[in-house]
C-alpha cells in the first residue's frame, strides 16, 4: 500500500514540485498552500504517514504547524523544508519534534531519501546532539558524505568543499570538490544574475551535487580525491535550473 504524504508550502512551484517528485516515486500525495489549511487537511492524522511543511510562510511558521501536529498525534514524522537560517533553524525543529530538516536548495532526490527514511524510520526522535551532524549528511550509493571545511583562494576565488566521506565499517576518506571563479560567472551569466540565490549555500550545494554524481555513477571515491567542476556541462545548467526554483522558494 502506497504511503500517505502532505505537503505544505506557501510557494505554487516549490509546492508543485514536491508533489510531482514524491507522486512519481509512489506516494499518495495531499498538498496545502498555507498552515491553516495544511492542519485541517491533517486531521487527526490518522491517513498520512509524514508531512513535509515549509518553515515560513505568510499565517504560521512550520515549527507553529510541526507543534500542532505533534499536539494531535505525538507520533507524527515530520519534515522541515526551508531555505532560511542554518544550523540553529534545524535544531530549533528537530528539538521541538521534527523528524528530519532540509536545505533549500534540495535536489528532489534528497526528498525522496528524507520521506523514505521518515517512513522506515522506527523512532522518529533524533538525538539532539546528532543534528549538526545529521544536517548536511547525504547517503549515495552506500557512501555517507557530509561537509567537513569549505574555503575561498583569497587570490583567484576558487571555492573548494572538503567532504568528509564513509563508506560502512571503513575508515573516513577525504574528498574536495572545487568550483573554479571563472565557472561561478558563467553560471550567473547562465542565471542572467550579479549573484546566485541563496548566496554560497548554492555553490555549496552544486559541490555537493558534483560528489554525489560521482559517488552514484563510479561507486568509488575519486582515485585523486579531488573534483573538478570545469567545463559546466549540461547536466551542471539542468541541475542549477532545479535548483533555482527550489531556491528561489524562500
Amino acid at each position: 500500500m502506497s504511503s500517505n504524504v502532505l505537503v505544505i508550502d506557501d510557494e505554487s512551484a516549490i509546492l508543485k514540485m514536491m508533489e510531482l517528485v514524491l507522486s512519481s516515486s509512489g506516494y499518495n500525495v495531499t498538498t496545502a498552500t498555507n498552515g491553516s489549511d495544511g492542519l485541517a487537511a491533517y486531521g487527526n492524522g490518522a491517513q498520512y504517514d509524514v508531512v513535509v511543511s515549509d518553515y515560513r510562510m505568510p499565517d504560521m511558521t512550520g515549527i507553529e504547524v510541526e507543534q500542532e501536529i505533534i499536539r494531535r498525534d505525538p507520533s507524527a514524522k515530520i519534515i522541515i523544508v526551508s531555505g532560511f537560517g542554518g544550523c540553529d533553524t534545524a535544531l530549533e525543529a528537530m528539538n521541538r519534534g521534527a523528524t528530519d530538516f532540509l536545505r533549500k536548495p534540495f535536489a528532489p532526490e534528497a526528498l525522496r531519501d528524507a520521506v523514505r527514511a521518515a517512513i522506515e524510520r522506527d523512532d522518529k526522535h533524533t538525538p539532539i546532539t546528532t543534528v549538526s551532524r545529521e544536517f548536511s549528511r547525504r547517503n549515495v550509493g552506500g557512501y555517507n558524505f557530509e561537509l567537513n571545511e569549505e574555503a575561498v583562494d583569497d587570490f583567484y576565488g576558487d571555492l573548494t568543499c572538503t567532504f568528509e566521506v564513509m563508506k560502512e565499517n571503513d575508515s573516513p576518506r577525504y574528498v574536495k570538490v572545487v568550483l573554479p571563479a571563472v565557472v561561478q560567472e558563467l553560471i550567473k551569466a547562465y542565471i542572467d544574475a550579479d549573484e546566485v540565490p541563496c548566496g554560497k549555500r548554492f555553490f555549496q550545494a552544486m559541490c555537493e551535487y558534483e560528489l554525489e554524481h560521482h559517488l552514484q555513477t563510479e561507486r568509488s571515491i575519486p582515485t585523486s580525491a579531488i573534483l573538478m567542476i570545469d567545463p559546466l556541462l549540461k547536466r551542471h545548467t539542468e541541475w542549477i535550473d532545479r535548483m533555482m526554483t527550489v531556491c528561489l522558494a524562500d
